[in-house]
């Protein structure tokens, strides 16, 4: 079903009104001609009437510009914010109290010569600072840079040393304002330490963790210029259990992801690890589902508190973006993302001050890899593109704030060209709440349903349309649209069967609607 574009009242009024205008105008004229008002006031008259007409036409004008339904909110267009030509990866990133924006990655010149690479941004994110190597290595491979701030905004930066050789470490720099100081070893006596990762309390303690030997994680922390011993929380396990990039923290509570390996099962398994920094003692690990996941998951609070976490679930073939939320002791159950394209890697996730969920992946398909940025609302994903390239954009790092989301990565066109890194932002709208989040527009009914369904859609310009469902676990049980369509409204009957015409099971199914660079994707339930 096709409809035309719905006129708005507002138009009609104008109508009414510019009518009045004219008729007005007609008045004045007639005036002019049988009035004994002398005619220099008859034309101050005609002239005044004029500008009110002008006036009129500008203030609707303005008017039906912020009536109309706001379009989706882009975001910048990509900078390149390395330049350095060669291969960029493993970027970091963190805003300090000033609102600086600050990056280190690191660097390849030769196969096994890396180095640790810093810039800064001082007027969020328009202009970068030159490129800075911040230890000048001649030889060996320094990788996994990460960086943290305190309250005087004095910079932290940890990075893994020797790569790929039997007597990597893990070593610090810091920098003082002034200054950055000489690297000083971490992991000090064990040697096979790398994966690691740097973080402040609110009392600027300094927590540095790493693993050991590709087993347990281990870490030590600095206090009043002396550090402790060396701490492994769960040592005692006979699983392995590893921290992930992802952790927020809260007061003195460090919430982590990460991931573990059994004996019990067959690969690696999402984790939860709750750290009393104030006591100095770790919860017992909460195994939060029991999908498969590889390296790809995030973790943050909500407005609320609550732990909300996105996750790369890979039990075979192409990958899948999964949210869940911690319920009290529980966790939900997941909630797909988005339906399988390709690869989906690299997932990071931020809150806004909405307290809307967004999530940033790459999707690496048969032409090359997408950025892509999803945001919840109303149940439903809305999905847009950041950037594409014809090899990569990986790696990627995404923060929240002050109303804006920023997110850094690294991007290259073929496989043997240079990689930099690129940076973009997001303004989030504080005050308007916008459930037109993009020009798509996804109305399903009956919802649950015993069988049959009607999927109501709006496209805003003529364009190729993909509607699909998936099962719940990313696969693809048919596709009812994949053709251009003008604008307007449709209405698309799924029947409840899959591609070879097949009564579903029942349960919760995807349905997608992809149009140019923009998702929308919601859950529909199958009752029997």
């Amino acid at each position: 079903m096709k409809t035309t574009e719905k006129k708005f009242d507002l138009e009609d009024r104008f109508i009414t009104a510019l009518a009045s205008v004219c008729e007005l105008q007609k008045q004045t004229k007639k005036m002019k001609t049988h009035s004994k008002i002398p005619s220099s006031f008859s034309s101050i008259r005609s002239r005044t009437c004029g500008i009110q007409y002008s006036i009129f036409v500008f203030l609707f004008s303005l008017l039906l510009l912020f009536s109309r339904p706001l379009s989706a909110q882009e975001w910048t267009e990509p900078m390149n914010i390395t330049n350095l030509g060669g291969y960029s990866m493993d970027p970091d990133m963190v805003i300090d109290h000033s609102g600086v924006i600050h990056v280190v990655w690191s660097y390849r010149i030769e196969d096994w010569w890396w180095k640790i690479m810093y810039t800064r941004s001082e007027d969020d994110g328009n202009t970068w600072a030159k490129p800075l190597d911040l230890l000048q290595n001649t030889d060996l491979w320094m990788s996994q840079p990460h960086i943290d701030c305190d309250s005087k905004n004095h910079l932290y930066v940890t990075f893994d040393y020797a790569t790929r050789t039997t007597y990597k470490m893990v070593y610090m720099i810091v920098y003082d304002g002034h200054q950055w100081s000489e690297p000083v070893l971490i992991s000090e006596g064990m040697s096979g330490s790398d994966y690691n990762k740097v973080v402040l309390d609110n009392d600027d303690r300094v927590f540095v963790f790493w693993a050991y030997g590709s087993q347990f994680m281990y870490y030590r922390y600095l206090e009043n210029e002396a550090w402790s011993d060396f701490y492994c929380p769960y040592c005692d396990s006979v699983d392995i259990f590893a921290f992930a990039d992802g952790h927020s923290l809260s007061g003195n509570l460090l919430h982590w992801i990460g991931a573990s390996a059994s004996f019990n099962y067959y690969g690696e398994r999402l984790q939860y690890y709750l750290f009393d920094i104030g006591t100095n003692s770790w919860s017992t690990p909460q195994m939060p589902v029991p999908d498969t996941i590889q390296v790809g998951v995030d973790i943050t609070l909500n407005n609320d508190g609550v732990p909300v976490c996105v996750y790369r679930n890979k039990p075979s073939g192409d990958d899948r973006t999964k949210f869940i939320q911690k319920d009290g002791n529980h966790w939900s159950n997941p909630d797909l993302v988005a339906s399988v394209d390709g690869n989906q890697r690299y997932q990071q996730i931020a809150i806004d001050q909405n307290n809307d969920v967004h999530i940033v992946e790459s999707l690496t398909g048969d032409h090359g890899t997408t950025l892509f940025h999803y945001k919840k609302l109303n149940n439903s994903w809305f999905g847009q593109t950041i950037d594409s390239a014809g090899n990569m954009c990986h790696f990627t790092k995404l923060l929240f704030y002050f109303n804006r989301l920023y997110v850094a990565y690294h991007k290259s066109e073929t496989p043997t060209s240079a990689g930099d890194l690129w940076f973009s932002k997001y303004d989030v709208i504080t005050n308007i709440k916008k459930e037109d989040t993009n020009q798509l527009r996804l109305k399903i009914f009956p919802n649950p349903t015993h069988k049959d369904i009607f999927i109501e859609f709006e496209n805003d310009k003529q364009q190729i349309i993909d509607l699909s469902i998936f099962d719940i676990n990313g696969k693809l049980i048919i596709t009812l649209i994949s053709e251009t369509k003008p604008q307007g409204l449709y209405r698309q009957l799924w029947n409840g069967t899959d591609k070879h015409r097949k009564e579903v099971s029942p349960g919760q199914y995807l349905v997608r609607l992809k149009s140019g660079r923009n998702t929308v994707s919601q859950l529909v339930e199958i009752i029997r």
